[in-house]
């Protein structure tokens, strides 16, 4: 699974972080049987008993306690915590025989080698002394628990042992707890012990992987499982002189994962007369059990995811990404690492990308609503008035005035002047004056109006009219489309790694349409919830809704 995407999408989920936690058909079996172990009494034709050993703090009885279903065998994960025989009988006719842990205290190995009918250790330089009784405590009444103690004469009898002698043993080793000397030793002496008394191999090998209880990530290394399951293999092929690796299974004691793989072991060590209905259960009955118990629960994780997605807005990211594409890309890794494999993924990442960027980009589209403001329309409007035109025009006018003029004497009368004049008697005639009215031109500059001329005095910015801006975006939130993508996308997942004849595409629009068809009688109501913040519990009544629909069409096919 990226592990980018599932952080940023763990982001919002850390009120629920195992969310995306892979669904093991495996485990779903394990869970089933454990369940079937305690109610069903033919599961097994007539008693079984299995004895759990290993070194201490293997976790053996982690897993006794998960088998019946309750924490009554004292177990704290340190060393040498189990200081008596633990057994319980369960329904199915399984007895259950949790022994001390070896490789620590010699006294508790000495118990558990005792039970097993193994050679004890002693060491009279060391004061080790072989042990003459032990205690066996009986929880098959977790609330009143039953101690006995035994004599190991009594308890190595033959009658004793026609009761309680070793139909399986299973031999538990924690890997990151390595393979020691001390565990060689005692698995040696354990499987002498086993070709003495048995025909055929009884010893189961199981793997305890212990997981960090903070990170959820195991505690073992490769080369430590590598390591021990070659320190195993080696010892069992030189006991029993073969080239033969053993079965070596691996499981979780504390979380009771592995314990199918265990019964199957448990099945082909067994003669026919004592199994009962246990194979027909393994074949079977667990495996559609499972199968449609990671349907149901993959289904209710992405219905958890989708709601949660649905209430956030459309543009809202996580670690920095956007958080609808990168929710999407860690749904479809958690989808296919929980149908098929990691490795799958790489075949169809490139399509896959370009499904989920498609529809993130078309949901963004279609959750985005532009911000839109009226803008008024203005233009520059002129002041004008209308101002009277003059003009100046030169007017002649004609007055009449009394003009005198003289009139020149004629030449006669003018040398008789002239003659009287030399003689000093003066002129003789005088010049004839005459008055006459003359019209004589006045020019002058005339104001004339010849019309109108129009002015602009001022001006002013004018509304003229509206025009409609965008002038911003609002994110919605990703409401019923993302409830429909995320659902579509997970399922559509599913069933192309249920047939990869299917392409990629096909199968999340198929889904897509299913999806759609299924929630269109809710959809409204979907929408309502989502847009009223203030109901109570809205993820919750989101969650219930959906399931209703989706969940129980799907157990009823």
């Amino acid at each position: 699974m990226s592990n980018q995407a599932l952080n940023n999408l763990l982001s919002i989920f850390q009120d629920q972080p195992e969310i995306l936690e892979i669904i093991n058909l495996s485990d779903l079996e394990s869970k089933k049987l454990i369940g079937a172990l305690n109610k069903n009494n033919k599961l097994f034709a007539s008693p079984v008993n299995l004895y759990v050993t290993g070194r201490t703090g293997a976790g053996k009885t982690y897993l006794g306690n998960r088998l019946i279903e309750q924490d009554v065998m004292k177990s704290t994960g340190n060393i040498d915590c189990t200081d008596s025989v633990g057994c319980f009988r369960l329904a199915s006719n399984l007895y259950y025989f949790d022994l001390p842990g070896a490789g620590s205290s010699e006294e508790y190995e000495n118990i558990n080698r005792a039970t097993l009918l193994m050679p004890q250790i002693e060491d009279e330089d060391d004061g080790i002394k072989a042990i003459k009784e032990f205690q066996k405590i009986d929880y098959s009444n977790p609330e009143s628990p039953e101690t006995k103690t035994i004599s190991v004469d009594n308890w190595q009898s033959e009658a004793t042992q026609n009761k309680v002698k070793a139909d399986v043993i299973l031999y538990v080793i924690a890997p990151h707890m390595q393979f020691i000397r001390s565990d060689k030793k005692y698995l040696r002496a354990l499987l002498k012990n086993n070709q003495q008394y048995h025909q055929q191999n009884k010893v189961i090998f199981a793997l305890n992987m212990f997981c960090d209880e903070r990170t959820k990530t195991m505690k073992s290394t490769k080369q430590n499982i590598e390591d021990v399951k070659a320190g195993i293999s080696k010892i069992y092929q030189e006991v029993f002189e073969t080239q033969q690796n053993p079965a070596i299974i691996t499981f979780n004691a504390k979380a009771g994962n592995g314990i199918n793989e265990i019964t199957s072991e448990i099945c082909q060590i067994l003669p026919q007369e004592k199994l009962g209905n246990i194979e027909e259960v393994l074949r079977s009955d667990l495996k559609e059990f499972a199968q449609k118990e990671r349907d149901s629960r993959y289904l209710k994780t992405l219905i958890k995811i989708a709601c949660r997605l649905a209430s956030k807005k459309i543009n809202e990211q996580a670690g920095g990404e956007d958080l609808l594409k990168t929710a999407a890309i860690a749904i479809s890794s958690y989808g296919v690492e929980t149908f098929k494999s990691q490795e799958d993924l790489v075949k169809i990442k490139a399509e896959l990308n370009q499904i989920i960027e498609l529809t993130n980009n078309e949901i963004k589209k279609q959750r985005t609503k532009a911000i839109k403001a009226r803008d008024k329309i203005t233009e520059t409007k002129e002041i004008t008035q209308k101002e009277p035109i003059f003009e100046y025009v030169s007017v002649v006018d004609y007055i009449e005035i009394n003009e005198t003029k003289v009139n020149k004497l004629g030449g006669f009368k003018k040398l008789i002047n002239m003659t009287t004049s030399f003689f000093g008697l003066g002129s003789y005639f005088d010049p004839e004056v005459v008055t006459e009215k003359v019209r004589k031109p006045i020019e002058r500059l005339e104001e004339r109006f010849v019309g109108y001329e129009t002015k602009i005095i001022d001006t002013v910015q004018a509304v003229v009219g509206e025009v409609e801006k965008i002038v911003g975006q609002e994110y919605l939130q990703g409401s019923y489309p993302v409830i429909k993508f995320i659902l579509a996308l997970g399922y559509g997942v599913q069933k192309h790694c249920l047939n990869s004849d299917s392409s990629l595409q096909n199968c999340i629009s198929n889904s897509e349409n299913y999806i759609e068809l299924k929630l269109e009688p809710v959809k409204d109501k979907i929408e309502h919830l989502l847009d009223n913040n203030s109901i109570a519990n809205t993820e919750q009544q989101l969650i219930e809704l959906i399931e209703n629909i989706l969940v129980t069409n799907l157990k009823s096919n």
